[in-house]
């Protein structure tokens, strides 16, 4: 019998090997953690924890906490959105297991109990030299049209602050260009589910979503288009085959033009309707990173 080399789990999904460096050492110490009380052997519960982890925190922009990640609703997210294709009784058993390890790993979280579970550190966004390096990152891809569809995935997420759900469903038909009275180009993005509205695209990413617009059909996917789903492991997907040690999450995206936003005087009423949020919270907890930032430059 070999050995499991030391640092890695007996069970790691080829989805989550680019990615171990900044889930694993979590993963691992909520298997080591749960194993007991689980009756479950430790491949089975690296098989249910590590495609959840990494959704949760990829596709979601949950912080790698356990109160966050390991919460009944999450499971219930990851079991019916982040599992397209898998088989009935696939997901049955993954939603089992981390159900279980949900009540050893968040016992607050339980069925019966209402604590609050307290505020995390909120979604940092990317500084100027993090979104030049994205935009370096998106033009130097293996071929023209992964270039493409990276540069899809900036102008829609740092342009249009969409997050993964909405980013996805965005047809080339759904976006519109006009001129500003200073004969300024202007391009926006109507939403139709969720909260409809129509999403303005900010200056700077206005010349790359007509470049990417003008490569693509009418009534094409904006991001990656000839696909048949619109799930969110659309993007992991794309990103996991990008090999990439930067830290490139629609999340983070969203919250750097919050931020941007925010820092360029938009009133809070106006950026709620356009960002399709409802709360003031969702603003307030960002105001923290307000001073490092400015509005965008051209890509």
């Amino acid at each position: 019998m070999t050995a499991t080399p030391v640092g890695r789990p007996a069970y790691l999904p080829i989805l989550a090997l680019p990615y171990w460096d900044v889930i694993g050492a979590f993963v691992r110490g909520a298997v080591a953690d749960s194993l007991a009380a689980c009756a479950r052997s430790e491949r089975d519960l690296f098989a249910a924890a590590t495609p959840m982890v990494l959704w949760a925190w990829q596709a979601r922009g949950v912080p790698l906490e356990r109160g966050r990640v390991f919460r009944r609703s999450m499971v219930e997210q990851f079991i019916h959105l982040g599992m397209p294709g898998a088989a009935r009784g696939s997901r049955a058993t993954l939603r089992s297991a981390l159900w279980r390890m949900t009540e050893v790993l968040n016992p607050e979280d339980a069925p019966g109990t209402h604590r609050p579970i307290p505020r995390s550190v909120p979604t940092a966004p990317y500084t100027d030299a993090g979104v030049a390096e994205l935009y370096s990152w998106a033009n130097t891809q293996s071929t023209p049209n992964r270039s493409r569809d990276a540069l899809a995935l900036l102008a829609l997420g740092l342009g249009a602050g969409l997050p993964t759900r909405e980013l996805v469903e965005v047809r080339t038909g759904d976006i519109g260009f006009d001129t500003a009275c200073d004969g300024t180009a202007t391009a926006s993005v109507v939403i139709w589910r969720g909260l409809p509205r129509v999403v303005p695209v900010e200056p700077g990413w206005v010349r790359t979503v007509r470049s990417v617009l003008d490569q693509l059909g009418e009534d094409s996917w904006m991001f990656c288009p000839g696909r048949t789903g619109t799930g969110s492991g659309q993007v992991t997907n794309f990103l996991t085959r990008s090999r990439t040690t930067l830290d490139v999450r629609p999340a983070r995206m969203r919250a750097t033009w919050l931020v941007r936003h925010l820092a360029g005087g938009t009133p809070a009423d106006e950026l709620l309707r356009i960002a399709g949020l409802k709360h003031y919270a969702a603003l307030d907890k960002l105001v923290r990173f307000l001073p490092e930032h400015l509005p965008s430059k051209d890509f």
